[in-house]
Order: structure tokens, then C-alpha cells, then sequence
């Protein structure tokens, strides 16, 4: 008989493990066959096997006399950028596809050693550089509400079929949010510096950060609390304690004071179906007595474009040891300048050599002053209307993308630039300020999407809002989109 752990949150099977209801070979045995199913489905791991879960059962049974462990056998996907040492990494790269890691990231080993039960690693687009689909070299990731639509990630298709109750994936300009949005799950993304970035194979250091995907606010509530840690040797993580998630959440704070930016409806490729729905609850915030202000943010509407030129720079930058010699694909050639182009050409998708060829341009004498220093300039304008904002009210509200999850068919995104899935996204990765995308449900329509950014160092604010939300639309909230119960 099969374990219905799609249906519990994270608390609940930790419980169940430490009371001995749910044995870790049973819990082994429902995972596999359901991630097999998942697999053929979805196409959403590219590291996934048996003999890793039976690995990874045998951890957890030495984790069982531990009753500290408070995620102990909750299943998580991990987006194939973070590092491993027992599974390869390939950021979804025909580049990177045999990297085998010498190490593990750091927020991989919290959670293992809080118990949690690493699946395998979920495809992602290459670098995670976007998430329109069509650049991973293991193909899209299919949306578990419609198969002919794009997931955006692996990790958020893992989650909204059932498959994983929580994963972590990176965020760039947006990517992590994007991709919850496409498929009706709950994304965070803290405040930069608030979990440690050791082991993240990234592309824009300045802007991506490791964010958590849940199907509700207490499971993102408990991860938060065991990643949350000061990492006294890493001067990139904030070093003050975080505050008790989980236990805020008890008495949540109910009178908040929300801003949305005038300029939301002027983003591009603006769905009338999103402008209706995000207007409608607009309508259900102010009847839930929360007070709602329009303010004018002048730069708001340049964050997409702002991100897109600093991450390409960085991405110049960081991707520049990716050259054949030191690790990773190798082409031949006559010479070495010729193996560095075979290599480079061949192991990086067309959609990535653009945008670092982009970067380089922009880096260069010529352009630098008109572009880039000019885009670090409007970043900061940018930063600072949103300190401002969020000194005189509690949270900023918009849509998550401007549209519902593009199709393979007619894809919205991917094609232009800046891509304009960020319109709504990017502000809160120049600034560093904290977001989260909160699920809308609809029967017999693609999952909707609402946005709450808050001020530096205030996720308790976002677990607390979308609590309230949570309460509310829980009536409307399916419990998962692809049923793998009969399996």
C-alpha cells in the first residue's frame, strides 16, 4: 500500500518518522516508483536512481534516534546548479553533464543533517538562465497542470505533483519565483546573505541566491529556520541569527500596510487574464481589512533591463574558466585557440553564448560607461525607491510574472530582451530585499500568481502574509497537480 506523504507537510512526516508510522523502506520504495512516473511525465530530474535512494534511506535510518531533526524523511528535489558530492552537477549544460563535484554545498549538508531525503537533482535551464524552456541539454521540464506547457524548473514541477514536499533552486532575476508561479507552488526568496550561497554554481554572483519551493507556508517556515544559519568564514552570508520562523507563524501579524507600484499594469506581454485576476484580489486584500496604497516607483520598470546587462557581465566573468582545460566538455583542435572556440561553441546552447557575448560587449572600454556603469546607477536608484517604499509601508505587491505558464507551442518569453517574465522579479534581486510568490488557483485554468516583496532581513513578514492568504483561499487550494498516488 502506497504512503500518502504527498499529502503531509513536512511536520507531519518528520512526526510520523520519529513515531516509527512511516518506515524509511516504504518511504524508499513510494519514492522511487513515483519518481520514475514523474520522470517519464515530466522530465524533471536529470539525476535521479535507485541506488541513490537506498542510499539515501540508510542515512536517514542512522537519523532516526535523533529527535532534533525536524525534517527528518521529508522528500526534497535540489535544482541541478548546487553542488554534490555523490551525484554530478551539471547545470543542465552539455558543458558540465560528467561534472562530478569534489564537495557539497553547504545548504545541502543543513538539510541532510536535519534528515531531510534528497530525491535527486531537477533539470533547470542551462545555468539557470531563465526559465522559458528550451535551452537545458536534457530537454524542457513539462508543467504537471498542462503538459503542453513549460514548468519554468524541475524543482517546482517536483513539488506541485506531489513528488517532493520541499526543493531548493537558484534565483537570478527571478527564475525561482517564475517557475513556482507556472506551476501553483510557494517560492521564497530571503534576503541575500540570509542563506549561505557555498556550492551554488552560478552565473551572476551579485544577483543569485538559493531560495525554497513548498506547497505551504509552514514547510517553507521549518527550511528556512534549519538554512538560516551565520556562516562565520563566509563573508557573504548575513551574520546575525534569524529570527523563529516556524513559532511566528502561530500568532501571524494581520494589519499589514501593502504598496503596489502604479506602473503595474504597464508591463509587456501583460495577460488580461492576470490584470483581471491580480485587480480581483486586489478587491479581496481590502476586504480582508488589509490597507492597500498605490505609490509611483519611477525605476521599477527598468529592473528587468538593469538585471539582464549586470548578469550578462557576470556571466562573462564567471563563465570565463569554462574553457575545456581545467574540467568540463573538451573539444579537440589543431591548436589551443582553436580548442577554446570547438569547446565553447559546442558546449554551451545558442541561447547562453548570446547573452555572454552580450556581457563581453558590454564590459568592454567602448561600452562600459554607457551601459554598464550606467545599469549599476539605475540599480541603485532601484534599491533605494524600494528602501523608501517599504520604510513607509509593510510589503510591496505585485503579480509575479505577466503571464501564466507559455506553452511550447507559442512560447511568451525566451525570444526577447530583457526576457519579460523579470518585469516583476528582477527589483528584488538588484536590491537583495526578500520575495515570495503566492499560488492562485482557478478550476480548469493554469495556476494565477500574487508577489509580496519585503524590506532587507523580514522574510517573517512573507511567511505571515501568505499564512493569512493560505487561510483564506485554502477552500481553492488543490493539494497537488499530478496525482501519483496510484503508482
Amino acid at each position: 500500500m502506497d504512503l500518502d506523504f504527498a499529502n503531509l507537510m513536512a511536520e507531519q512526516i518528520a512526526a510520523a518518522m520519529k513515531g516509527k508510522k512511516i518506515s524509511p523502506a516504504e518511504l524508499g520504495d513510494t519514492l522511487f516508483r513515483r519518481s520514475t512516473r514523474a520522470q517519464k511525465e515530466l522530465n524533471l530530474f536529470i539525476s535521479f536512481d535507485q541506488k541513490h535512494i537506498a542510499g539515501e534511506i540508510k542515512r536517514i535510518e542512522q537519523h532516526l534516534p535523533d529527535k532534533n531533526c525536524s525534517l527528518l524523511g521529508v522528500p526534497l528535489a535540489l535544482a541541478d546548479n548546487i553542488a554534490t558530492d555523490d551525484q554530478k552537477t551539471t547545470c543542465a549544460s552539455r558543458f558540465m553533464a560528467a561534472y562530478q563535484p569534489p564537495f557539497t554545498a553547504r545548504v545541502v549538508s543543513q538539510l541532510k543533517e536535519n534528515g531531510a531525503l534528497l530525491i535527486g537533482k531537477t533539470n533547470l535551464e542551462e545555468f539557470n538562465l531563465g526559465c522559458s524552456g528550451g535551452s537545458s541539454f536534457f530537454n524542457s521540464v513539462k508543467n504537471p497542470w498542462d503538459l503542453e506547457c513549460s514548468a519554468g524548473s524541475g524543482a517546482a514541477a517536483a513539488v506541485a505533483s506531489g513528488l517532493a514536499t520541499l526543493a531548493l533552486a537558484s534565483d537570478t532575476r527571478g527564475e525561482l519565483r517564475q517557475a513556482a508561479s507556472y506551476c501553483g507552488v510557494l517560492a521564497l526568496k530571503p534576503t541575500y546573505g540570509r542563506i549561505s550561497r557555498k556550492g551554488l554554481i552560478d552565473i551572476a554572483s551579485s544577483l543569485e541566491q538559493i531560495g525554497i519551493l513548498g506547497r505551504c507556508t509552514s514547510d517553507l517556515a521549518i527550511a528556512l529556520q534549519v538554512l538560516a544559519v551565520p556562516e562565520p568564514d563566509n563573508p557573504s552570508t548575513l551574520q546575525i541569527e534569524a529570527p523563529p520562523y516556524a513559532s511566528l507563524l502561530e500568532k501571524p501579524e494581520e494589519n499589514f500596510k501593502i504598496a503596489v507600484p502604479t506602473c503595474w499594469n504597464e508591463a509587456s506581454h501583460l495577460q488580461d487574464e492576470v490584470k483581471n485576476d491580480f485587480q480581483e484580489q486586489l478587491e479581496n486584500l481590502d476586504k480582508l481589512g488589509l490597507e492597500v496604497n498605490f505609490v509611483t516607483l519611477p525605476h521599477f520598470k527598468d529592473a528587468s533591463l538593469v538585471a539582464t546587462m549586470i548578469c550578462a557581465v557576470e556571466a562573462f566573468s564567471n563563465l570565463s574558466n569554462m574553457d575545456g582545460v581545467r574540467f568540463g566538455h573538451r573539444e579537440t583542435g589543431k591548436h589551443l585557440q582553436e580548442m577554446y572556440i570547438e569547446t565553447r561553441s559546442r558546449g554551451f546552447s545558442s541561447k547562453l553564448k548570446k547573452f555572454i557575448t552580450f556581457g563581453g560587449l558590454t564590459s568592454t572600454p567602448k561600452y562600459y560607461d554607457t551601459f554598464f556603469r550606467r545599469g549599476q546607477k539605475l540599480r541603485t536608484l532601484i534599491s533605494r525607491e524600494l528602501e523608501s517604499c517599504l520604510a513607509e509601508n509593510d510589503l510591496l505587491l505585485t503579480p509575479t510574472t505577466p503571464f501564466k505558464a507559455p506553452s511550447f507551442a507559442a512560447p511568451v518569453s525566451g525570444k526577447e530582451f530583457p526576457d519579460p517574465a523579470g518585469y516583476y522579479t528582477a527589483a528584488a534581486n538588484l536590491s537583495g530585499f526578500p520575495a515570495l510568490s503566492f499560488p492562485l488557483f482557478y478550476e480548469g485554468r493554469l495556476p494565477g500568481n500574487l508577489q509580496f516583496i519585503a524590506p532587507r532581513k523580514h522574510e517573517a513578514a512573507l511567511l505571515q502574509i501568505a499564512s493569512l492568504l493560505e487561510k483564506e483561499f485554502s477552500s481553492h487550494r488543490p493539494k497537488f497537480a499530478l496525482s501519483l498516488q496510484e503508482v
